[in-house]
């Protein structure tokens, strides 16, 4: 299945997640990383939960429960209801995603690796999930370490660039320059300073 990628901003929005199992959880805490409001429903809560991130309802699953919402996750073992939710979703203005029920869905949400502000999302349209986990094995490994921390620094240095540079495209191609393997190896191995020192000699050259 042909699918568009995108990386959705939900702070601040109403994501409701229904069914409270292992899939269901582990959507809540991602959720709660990007910042979403997060509403869990389900009549038979698993004992000892523990997620403070979400506003957790003990009843049944009604369309009710989906007014006002961006983001809908139909995570339950009832494959009708899960039916019922991603309609109803729909009819709320929601985008939604039904666990192993592609039919269903708006949207898959992708394998990804996470390191700070950088996100590596794996996607197969639906086909295979596991393929998904061995691709996100493998690309882990290959991620330069602290590249969450190299994107941190060159936020920085992009900002610090509009009063240096006059132009979008002077600032663009210094950040071009910057922006090489040998740059990231050389922050690696030495830190910002190796960054900073590579940046002044783009801008003495320019």
């Amino acid at each position: 299945m042909k699918t568009y990628p995108i990386m959705m901003d939900v702070r601040g929005k109403r994501v409701v997640v229904i069914g409270a199992g292992s899939v269901g959880q582990r959507k809540v805490v991602s959720l709660h990383q990007a910042e979403a409001i997060v509403t869990l429903v389900d009549p038979e809560l698993p004992e000892a939960l523990d997620l403070p991130a979400a506003c957790v309802l003990a009843e049944p699953y009604r369309s009710e429960h989906l007014e006002g919402a961006v983001m809908v996750f139909a995570c339950t073992d009832n494959r009708e209801l899960n039916a019922r939710v991603a309609r109803d979703a729909r009819d709320a203005g929601a985008i939604v995603n039904a666990a192993d029920q592609n039919e269903d869905c708006d949207f898959f949400a992708p394998a990804t690796i996470h390191d700070g502000d950088v996100v590596v999302a794996i996607g197969t349209g639906g086909a295979s999930p596991a393929l998904s986990a061995l691709l996100k094995g493998i690309l882990k490994t290959a991620l330069p370490e602290n590249i969450g921390q190299f994107a941190e620094l060159l936020s920085q240095i992009r900002t610090e660039l509009k009063t240096r540079l006059d132009t979008h495209e002077a600032r663009g191609a210094a950040l071009k320059k910057l922006v090489t393997q040998e740059t990231i190896e050389a922050f690696t191995k030495d830190g910002e300073p190796a960054v900073r020192a590579k940046l002044e000699q783009i801008l003495k050259d320019s």
